[in-house]
């Protein structure tokens, strides 16, 4: 096991040899522990640093905790700076190992994901309650990615229903190797009576582009003809052929920090629709976090009585899944 000095001057290293750019206080706690977690393992001689990766990492990288991983290889590569490459290439080979196996094991097992939740009550001179609720799970393997979502947006006033949004989605995405390119299939539901729509479906099938893959930046677009079905709430009813378009951007600022925006764009000969989220995301504790988020629909040809553009800005609780 190191000693105190070792730790010390690893830690050091694992902050950035100096206080111009202390990281925040819980992202230190987190290197911390999990430097003394694995210490043992990856730390090099503080006099004449060993210049080869130790082969434990890998053991330290395969048993962590998802949350734990990113932690684990900034301390390696601060460790083993000339061995950045090698590093990516173990995580690599142990990632592509763990999808190896999700091939091969049941549809039910595999699934990661968050699952959000906010709440408002207010009472005396106005009664009025609201709840938003989403979930989102994903199964990846070496070349299909399998990924079911739904939200729920309700709000009452005075007795009154003001708000009534549902959703949910199923979308499979098909890898080829080695290619930035990939084909998808996907089937969407909604509800949104104070737009107009008593229901709607949209299936696609189509193809996209991985624009940027790193380990902070996480950017696809995807196309492809759709067919939608709505029925609106005064009853009358529309089918259509239509053009999909989409682009999801994901971008981990810090350790503990995300910025996200999709946005999706349907249009057929009488009514578009497009709509786009944005959401920040912060760490609070273990497999919490905090969410900020500002949502737009807007519909070219809204029902009579009604308006193109709803928004929604929230607040919610999000649990690692």
């Amino acid at each position: 096991m190191p000693d105190g000095r070792e730790l010390h001057a690893a830690l050091r290293c694992a902050h950035g040899n100096g206080g111009g750019d202390a990281m925040r206080p819980r992202a230190r706690n987190r290197i911390a522990v999990t430097l003394i977690i694995s210490g043992a393992v990856l730390l090099p001689p503080v006099q004449g640093r060993a210049q080869s990766l130790p082969e434990q990492f890998a053991i330290v990288y395969r048993e962590a905790n998802p949350s734990e991983r990113d932690t684990i290889e900034d301390i390696a590569k601060r460790l083993y700076p000339d061995r950045r490459d090698e590093i990516d290439d173990v995580i690599d080979a142990i990632e592509d190992e763990e999808k190896a196996a999700t091939d091969e094991a049941s549809f039910l097992k595999g699934w990661e994901g968050e699952g959000s939740f906010g709440a408002n009550l207010d009472t005396g001179n106005t009664e009025e309650w609201g709840v938003n609720a989403g979930l989102e799970v994903t199964r990846k393997d070496n070349l299909w990615e399998h990924r079911f979502s739904a939200d729920m947006n309700i709000r009452e006033v005075n007795d009154q229903r003001t708000e009534e949004r549902l959703g949910a989605g199923y979308r499979a995405r098909r890898d080829f190797t080695d290619s930035p390119v990939f084909a998808f299939g996907s089937v969407e539901y909604e509800r949104n009576p104070f737009q107009g729509i008593s229901r709607r479906f949209t299936e696609v099938v189509g193809a996209g582009y991985q624009i940027v893959d790193t380990d902070d930046i996480d950017w696809e677009a995807s196309g492809g003809p759709a067919l939608r079905q709505t029925r609106f709430t005064d009853g009358s009813e529309e089918n259509r052929l239509a053009a999909f378009l989409d682009s999801s951007f994901k971008w981990d600022i810090t350790d503990t920090l995300s910025f996200s925006e999709k946005v999706t764009l349907v249009l057929d000969e009488v009514n578009s629709t497009l709509t786009t989220s944005t959401a920040v995301t912060t760490d609070l504790y273990g497999n919490l976090s905090a969410r900020l988020s500002f949502d737009t629909i807007y519909e070219s040809d809204p029902a009579p009585g009604t308006v193109s553009w709803d928004t929604s800005t929230r607040l919610s609780v999000v649990l690692g899944l």
